[in-house]
């Protein structure tokens, strides 16, 4: 965000910003998630053609995994020490290196370089489960279950009921 754009929601009430934020997480959760989700089906198509076999197209998720579980960890500690937003960047931010390695990975046909970059692709999994807690932030001690939730609920492979089913309270 631009210091123009983070000077604007200061400036907000605090439940404008709320809202503010909630609508930006629930938008990156929903294009965030999609474009993870493919990713770990092309790494899985991608080792089925370098390796010509199926018998090791689930590798892929498992990699990815893996690198998660170490992102999960580094995102955190930067989250603690300088922010969520920068934590968050972070992760994004090797995620996103992670996916141009598997585009070069493609382009040279190397199974190694595959799983490496799926390895550090984990990081944008992990940081894209982590971020939906950036919906409980701004809300009351009460209601910061229900921001988790509503931020949680929209990712890309969950079913979430409709409005006219939800209870309000």
């Amino acid at each position: 965000m631009t210091a123009t754009v983070l000077a604007r929601i200061n400036n907000l009430p605090h439940s404008q910003a709320q809202r503010h934020t909630l609508t930006v997480l629930v938008a990156a959760q929903i294009l965030s998630g999609a474009g993870l989700a493919a990713g770990v089906t092309v790494g899985a198509l991608l080792t089925q053609d370098m390796l010509n076999s199926t018998s090791l197209a689930g590798l892929p998720s498992a990699v990815g995994t893996a690198g998660s579980v170490l992102a999960a960890i580094a995102v955190g500690r930067i989250s603690q020490t300088r922010g969520r937003r920068p934590g968050l960047a972070a992760g994004y931010l090797a995620g996103a290196v992670g996916s141009a390695g598997v585009i070069a990975a493609a382009v040279a046909d190397n199974p190694i370089l595959l799983f490496l970059a799926l390895f550090v692709y984990g990081a944008g999994m992990s940081t894209n489960l982590q971020a939906r807690y950036a919906g409980a932030d701004l809300a009351a001690p009460a209601r910061r279950a229900r921001r988790v939730h509503r931020a949680g609920r929209h990712h890309p492979g969950r079913r979430s009921r409709s409005r006219t089913h939800r209870t309000h309270r």
